[in-house]
């Protein structure tokens, strides 16, 4: 039950933290209040006075707007893998250009926020495709005061921004989960490959933002890093998958799994020799995953087959329909040119990994109550009920699993006068002597092991004391001390608690088994027995 709490903690803390972060944002990005003449200008979209285009990869645009006299005017437009030319009045003002490496030749997706100089009125954009061969996709244009464009874009990006973050710290909440369940108990991997999945498909979101175009200078990287994250989606996605419905052995999964992996390290190869760059090869990280949608969509059907609408089934259904519109959505927004994914996108990614890691959490925390339940039990089976030692059968379970007694000692106790107490006292006075005794017996010894009932009035307390000795005497001494107490604390008047005990190591050159250990340490309790009586009759 600690455990649990524990693990609950950790998610709440771990989505608070999230959160937090959502109404941090707010002090960074929020509008001031404080009005000034640059607040006051809006943004304008600028429609081109004429558009050229110059062969098959290359377009112009002539943009006229309004000549201002502040240095603060700039134009702002979307170019995707295209070098980019601004001229005003003539003049080249900014450039981007693509140069080959290990990372690829693109520009990358840059959204270009090109500062004005003052009074100007003529402007000319050229684009020219860094991918020969591909269809030149056209921009618009916005004018107005340099910082409230930085402010209206991000304000416009921020909530794709934030749920991008949101689900990137789901994923890393059920990591954390699964860090603290595997041990407990079995099968819950699904959490993990979930974990996973929820943080590369997060990143890949965040990436595609605006946002991440404006803190993320080198576009090459952030496009790099773009098709490398998608291509790591298909395989944890398809584990969870597997490991939620426990298939098992799958050769299908397996083989698919192999040729992603074979697959991404091709591309990636071809990628950074420039033989065909992700650009080129995009469709094919896109046929990786539909394939997988597809094999998801696979596993449900067979599992309606053979068990039916089960809560596993309705909840994958949900998730199914939502990462497919978020796909579709995905896949529109990629091949029209859109400059980021749409939000739709982005809350059907959530829904599935909600409703699927909500399920897969659900299955952990019962089968972490079942395994208390098991534990519960398994512990009753082997405790003494009374006195909450362990009983005689699991000191007969310990001598039969253990093979090797060489260090093990074990001390044996008997209670003098129980029957008497038992006679003349009443039967409730003798179960509380005996009580009193286990919690005597296993506050001293059981600080160095187990401690069990394996009689009536018998006790024993197997140590291993492999490292040093074991004191006995001094222990004794604590046990004749803590004696004189317990009728006085029992408030049972002519009890005479007397525990008798003795003590043996196991000796490998006369002892044939633990047992004969026990029987030289019975002798000596015996004798202490022997010697408690005396000291009753004599004084």
């Amino acid at each position: 039950m600690k455990r649990i709490k524990l693990i609950n903690r950790i998610f709440y803390c771990i989505f608070l933290l999230g959160f937090l972060l959502f109404m941090a944002s707010g002090f960074i990005f929020s509008t001031v209040d404080e009005v000034t003449p640059a607040d006051k200008r809006t943004s304008v979209v600028v429609k081109p006075e004429d558009t050229r285009y110059i062969g098959d990869d290359t377009i112009e645009y002539y943009v006229k707007i309004r000549a201002g006299a502040g240095n603060n005017n700039a134009l702002a437009f979307v170019s995707r893998h295209q070098e980019v030319e601004v001229y005003a009045g003539g003049r080249l003002i900014y450039y981007i250009k693509a140069h080959s490496s290990i990372y690829g030749t693109t520009t990358g997706t840059n959204y270009t926020i090109v500062n004005l100089p003052p009074y100007t009125t003529d402007i000319t954009v050229r684009l020219t495709n860094v991918y020969a061969g591909h269809k030149i996709r056209g921009t618009t244009f916005e004018y107005g005061d340099e910082t409230k464009l930085v402010k209206e874009l991000i304000a416009k990006s921020l909530p794709s921004a934030v749920l991008s973050s949101f689900i990137i710290i789901v994923g890393f909440a059920m990591i954390i989960l699964w860090i603290f369940c595997r041990k407990k108990i079995a099968q819950t991997q699904a959490l993990f490959y979930f974990g996973i999945f929820a943080m590369i498909i997060g990143a890949w979101a965040l990436n595609e933002t605006d946002i991440a175009t404006i803190l993320v200078q080198d576009r090459k990287i952030g496009s790099l890093i773009g098709y490398v994250l998608l291509m790591m989606i298909p395989i944890p996605f398809m584990q969870a998958e597997k490991n939620f419905f426990q298939i098992g052995k799958s050769a299908a999964n397996n083989i698919l799994c192999a040729i992603y992996a074979a697959t991404a390290v091709i591309l990636l190869v071809c990628h950074m020799t420039g033989v065909c760059e992700f650009k080129n090869s995009v469709y094919i990280i896109h046929m990786m995953l539909v394939m997988s949608l597809v094999y998801f969509c696979a596993i449900l059907i067979k599992r309606v087959w053979v068990k039916g609408f089960d809560r596993k089934v309705k909840a994958n259904i949900i998730g199914a329909a939502a990462l497919g519109i978020s796909m579709i959505v995905d896949l529109i927004a990629y091949y029209k040119g859109m400059q980021q994914t749409d939000l739709i996108g982005k809350l059907g990614i959530l829904v599935f990994i909600i409703v699927l890691g909500y399920e897969s959490i659900s299955e952990a925390f019962e089968k972490i109550k079942e395994g208390q339940k098991a534990d519960f039990y398994k512990e009753m089976a082997v405790t003494d009920t009374m006195t909450g030692v362990y009983n005689r059968s699991a000191f007969e379970e310990w001598e039969y699993e253990t093979s090797d007694y060489e260090g093990y000692s074990i001390v044996t106790f008997d209670l003098n006068n129980l029957k008497w107490c038992n006679d003349n006292l009443g039967h409730a006075a003798g179960d509380a002597y005996i009580q009193a005794s286990a919690r005597i017996i296993k506050e001293i010894f059981g600080r160095h092991g187990k401690c069990y009932r394996i009689g009536g009035d018998e006790f024993c307390t197997v140590i291993n004391q492999k490292q040093k000795s074991f004191d006995i005497g001094r222990h004794v001494k604590q046990l004749r001390e803590l004696e004189k107490y317990t009728e006085e604390e029992l408030g049972i008047k002519d009890l005479n608690v007397q525990i008798a005990c003795g003590y043996a190591e196991y000796d490998i050159k006369t002892d044939k088994n633990f047992e004969d250990t026990r029987s030289r340490a019975d002798k000596r309790m015996y004798e202490s027995k022997r010697r408690l009586k005396k000291r009753v009759i004599y004084g």
